[in-house]
């Protein structure tokens, strides 16, 4: 029997429809119009989250990663207070009113020494991040929290067949009103025009007398007030725990980045487009809900780099701030060149004096483990794993000036390729895992390279950072492949192919040294090559080298590849040290911490990582021994202390101890001293 039909209007639109599909249509109607609201509603929270995140980008260009915890610390200051007093503002207000105060605290006190300083930024607020998160469990207790919603709210209201919560309506007013009040604020105030102003052009508005100085601790007081405002708002529906300060923060960037810094339309309409991809993505494809996000991020970078409404925001560094942020140590003079010209008549001694440093840490590296127990000597294996991505890190960010932060996805690509060729398809040997591991390396580095390069200084950090977590997602929902959270176990020790040969403590860590020597000279090859040379120039001051012919995107893009490699190999080593792989060693923690070696070792110099990473380790060794609760908080304060009191890294001071040992032996003074 043919099946009836029936002929709907719409307009001129004329749709024709067979009878089960009418009946249906009311009910995909209220479907869709529930899943738009949800999205809606989301949508707000993302827009207060990356309203406050845009403006301290757009004026004081400073990329404030603490404003996910910020959001965080609303979230659980909020909930307290409105439990103890019974009131849902009360507790809205604390929130705000706690964060504005930390904000307030962090400009005034550390942030205003570092303006134009982009990495010293990153990694003092990466330091917050971790004392912040440390502190707030410290006094809330590591166990997540349920949002409250006032008891007025807490209902449902009918539209049209289907009920929707009153307090997602809420959350949608709110957010009107706050993007009504923040849209006036920036255009139809006098300080909002100081704003746009400062925006455009610092330099002139500080020429007309304008303070901006207050302008820019007013605002970034203001965009962590607008964080916590938002925290216990939010709390309903993205929860309240101490990884929600890493998640809002990569929402809020990827809000920043679809809508544009500076703008508060922007921020808005980037908000309800992330939102609403994260909404109709749950309901029609809950497994690849969180990648709808990331591919709004890809699709705007490709096509419109500065965001929707962003206004353009200039990241080109100076070649004075350069110098003073890569920590490359002091130049040469002139008098100390003739100096040693005349103290050393022979190339050769010069060369050997300058190589001795390296011959004797090589000495000790190959008599160390015959003097330490099988811990210690476990303990300096993973101090060489991390010198191998700490000095390739180096490369990229020492050498040629970026800042990124998701190098450790290479790391984790490579672990993972060892991990799945060996645990699930059962191939253990090693000469081949490894020319996989780094192919694979080498492909996700010419991927993300290509699409990261399209912006630089900031935006380029956000960007890398944002692949780093997506590929940490990737491997988290991989259940089948990866293992999950639970992560990829069952890795065994490499297998050479000699027959009767069993790698031991002591021979695993002489492979790795091997490996480590060897892609040190590599890279010291690189660095001191023509290659390596154009790559300083570029660091320098990009732009001159553009006018002199290079290809300065090319020859960036070809370094991203080469760092990936040498990452590759340190994935390589540490799978199999550790024998698993977890979905956190392609994320921002461990990023976070290879960058931190570099900068405390001294970036630009190569051994400065190596220095960096035996240093890292063996604090975090006897943390963990003596106040493993408290190892964040340390973390956190390293990075902090490393800003401000150690600028230039270990390396420096090393270089130039070596360096005076060098003109007192021949008796001709230091021209740095004289």
């Amino acid at each position: 029997m043919p099946e009836t039909t029936s002929l709907i209007h719409t307009g001129s639109l004329r749709l024709r429809m067979n009878a089960s599909t009418a009946k249906r249509l009311p009910f995909l109607m209220d479907t869709f119009l529930s899943i738009f609201l949800i999205g809606i509603s989301f949508g707000s929270i993302l827009f207060l989250l990356g309203a406050g995140l845009s403006l301290t980008m757009g004026l004081m260009r400073i990329v404030n990663l603490t404003h996910g915890a910020l959001y965080m610390v609303g979230a659980y200051a909020g909930l307290a207070a409105a439990k103890f007093s019974g009131n849902f503002v009360i507790g809205l207000v604390a929130g705000a009113i706690c964060t504005g105060i930390i904000g307030f605290i962090m400009e005034t006190g550390f942030l205003r020494r570092l303006y134009r300083q982009e990495q010293s930024q990153v990694l003092l607020t990466i330091g917050f991040i971790y004392i912040i998160t440390n502190l707030t469990q410290w006094v809330w207790g590591p166990k997540p929290l349920s949002g409250v919603i006032p008891a007025v709210f807490s209902g449902f209201m009918p539209i049209g067949n289907i009920t929707f919560p009153v307090f997602r309506f809420v959350i949608i007013a709110f957010g009107l009103i706050m993007a009504v009040l923040l849209w006036l604020f920036q255009e139809k105030t006098k300080i909002g025009a100081i704003i746009r102003a400062g925006m455009d052009n610092r330099e002139v508005t500080t020429a007309l007398g304008i303070n901006l100085r207050v302008i820019f601790t007013g605002i970034f007081a203001l965009g962590a007030f607008i964080a916590g405002l938002c925290g216990l708002m939010g709390a309903p529906l993205m929860g309240i725990n101490l990884q929600i300060g890493w998640d809002a923060l990569m929402l809020a960037m990827i809000v920043v980045i679809v809508g544009g810094t500076g703008s508060i339309q922007g921020a808005f309409f980037g908000g309800l487009i992330i939102g609403l991809l994260d909404a109709f993505g749950k309901a029609y494809f809950p497994n690849f809900a969180y990648f709808a996000i990331y591919a709004a991020l890809i699709l705007i970078l490709l096509f419109k780099p500065s965001g929707l409404m962003g206004r353009v925001m200039s990241v080109q560094m100076t070649a004075d701030q350069l110098q003073s942020v890569q920590g490359s140590g002091p130049k040469q003079s002139q008098a100390e060149k003739v100096s040693l010209t005349a103290a050393y008549q022979t190339t050769w001694q010069r060369r050997l004096y300058n190589l001795a440093p390296y011959l004797i840490i090589t000495v000790l590296l190959l008599v160390l483990p015959t003097f330490l127990s099988s811990y210690y000597l476990s303990m300096l294996t993973k101090v060489l794993i991390f010198a191998i991505i700490a000095t390739s890190l180096d490369l990229i960010m020492g050498y040629t000036g970026l800042f990124s932060m998701g190098h450790a996805a290479f790391l984790g690509i490579a672990g993972y390729t060892v991990g799945i060729l060996s645990v699930r398809m059962g191939i253990g040997l090693f000469w081949i895992l490894v020319p996989a591991a780094i192919f694979l390396s080498m492909v996700a580095a010419a991927i993300i390279g290509y699409i990261s390069l399209r912006v630089s200084g900031v935006y380029f950090l956000l960007v890398t950072l944002a692949f780093g977590q997506l590929l940490s997602i990737v491997a988290t929902k991989w259940f089948k492949v990866t293992g999950g959270s639970d992560g990829l176990v069952g890795i065994l020790r490499p297998n050479l192919g000699i027959p009767g040969l069993t790698l031991t403590t002591d021979r695993f860590y002489y492979l790795v040294f091997i490996a480590f020597a060897i892609c040190f000279v590599l890279l010291y090859r690189i660095v001191h090559s023509s290659f390596g040379r154009a790559l300083v120039g570029i660091r320098e001051n990009e732009m001159r080298m553009r006018s002199l012919g290079y290809n300065t995107w090319a020859l960036k893009y070809v370094a991203m590849i080469i760092a990936g490699a040498f990452a590759g190999v340190a994935g390589i080593f540490y799978a199999y040290f550790y024998g698993a792989m977890v979905p956190g060693t392609l994320a921002i923690e461990m990023s976070t911490a290879v960058a931190l070696m570099v900068i405390m070792g001294g970036s630009g110099t190569l051994f400065g990582p190596f220095v960096g990473s035996v240093v890292l380790v063996l604090i975090e060794h006897f943390a963990m021994i003596y106040v493993p609760e408290r190892w964040p908080l340390i973390l956190g304060g390293i990075f902090v202390a490393c800003v401000i009191l150690v600028r230039g890294g270990f390396a420096s001071y090393l270089s130039g101890f070596w360096r005076a040992m060098r003109f007192r032996r021949v008796g001709v003074p230091d021209p740095e001293e004289s």
